[in-house]
This record gives structure tokens, sequence and C-alpha cells, in this order.
């Protein structure tokens, strides 16, 4: 699907993009600040903007970039009308059921470990980080849709991967030491 157009492909629908991207977009708006709560309308408010516009998209752009352009104003927009009820509200998280405790426990902290180094860095870093290495976007859709230069975008890239990697070597360095000890 990327590099196609509705102009190129007029069968390409809304349906379709939905079926293919829906969980890209899912995931990038709760890493751009969308509350857990609210992934769901947000993520809708996004696919009623491609609906809007699908027949504007010309593919000269992989189409997860324009989706990533689309998601990232409809989360900013979301993020700033709704501060002050993110404060005031609390949503217990949804129960559910997955593997055994132990292993559970040690995804959970797994993902806060990842969850906690991504808040700690910039967005434009944050999102690059998640775009290549859990999304698996290629770096030049990534630098366009962020708006960088190539070399630029892959030298963060680079950068953030040491940061991660020296994360992961005191997070381990310390598992260690409180197992001996």
């Amino acid at each position: 699907m990327p590099g196609l157009s509705p102009a190129d492909d007029p069968s390409l629908t809304l349906a379709e993009v939905y079926r293919a991207h829906a969980g890209f977009v899912w995931r990038v708006v709760r890493r751009l600040g969308v509350a857990e709560s609210a992934l769901e309308d947000v993520v809708h408010d996004v696919f009623l903007v491609v609906h809007r516009r699908l027949r504007e998209y010309d593919g000269r752009a992989a189409l997860t970039s324009w989706l990533y352009g689309i998601a990232r104003g409809v989360a900013a927009n979301y993020r700033r009308s709704n501060v002050r009820a993110e404060r005031r509200l609390s949503v217990a998280p949804a129960p559910g059921s997955g593997p055994d405790p132990e292993t559970g426990a040690a995804q959970e902290q797994a993902a806060a470990f990842v969850r906690a180094f991504l808040d700690g860095l910039d967005e434009e870093r944050r999102m690059l980080f998640a775009l290549a290495d859990i999304e698996g976007m290629k770096v030049p859709e990534i630098a366009e849709a962020l708006g960088l230069n190539l070399n630029t975008a892959y030298s963060r890239l680079r950068a953030t991967r040491e940061l991660f990697q020296r994360a992961l070597a005191e997070r381990d360095g310390r598992r260690g030491r409180a197992a001996a000890g």
C-alpha cells in the first residue's frame, strides 16, 4: 500500500487503510501522550480526518508517514483540550487475563522500564526511537514525518539507541548486584 494513492488506485478505501494501520495509529497516539481512557476516541478522530482527506493522499510519502502526521495533529489537539480534564479524572486500568503472575510481573517491569526511558527523552527523540525500534518504520520515512534531515535522524537515532543500551546495562547491573547480595 505505501506509494499508492487514491488517484493511482481508486480502490484504496478507508476500510483497507483502517485494517492495515489502526494498530499503528493506536500505538502512535498512545506514545504522543493520549490517556489510555481516550485512545479509542482519538484513534476514531484520526480516521475521521483520514476519511475526509483520503482523496488528497498523493502517494509521494509512505502511507504510515501521512498517517503519523495526522495522528500527531489530532493527539496535539486532544492534549491541548484535555489537560485539565485529565488531572481530574483517574481511570483504573482495565483488568485482563494475562500470563502467569511471574511472567506478567516481568513483562510489566520491562514495559515500565521502556516507558520510563521514553519519558526521559524529548518528544523528537522519543518518537524517532519508538517509530524506528518499536514500529519498525524506516528512518527516511521517520525523518520525513518528523521534518528532520535524514543524516540528523540517523545520528539522533544512533545516540538514542546508545542511551538505551547504557540504561539497560545499568538496570541489569543493579539486578545482578541485588541477586548476589
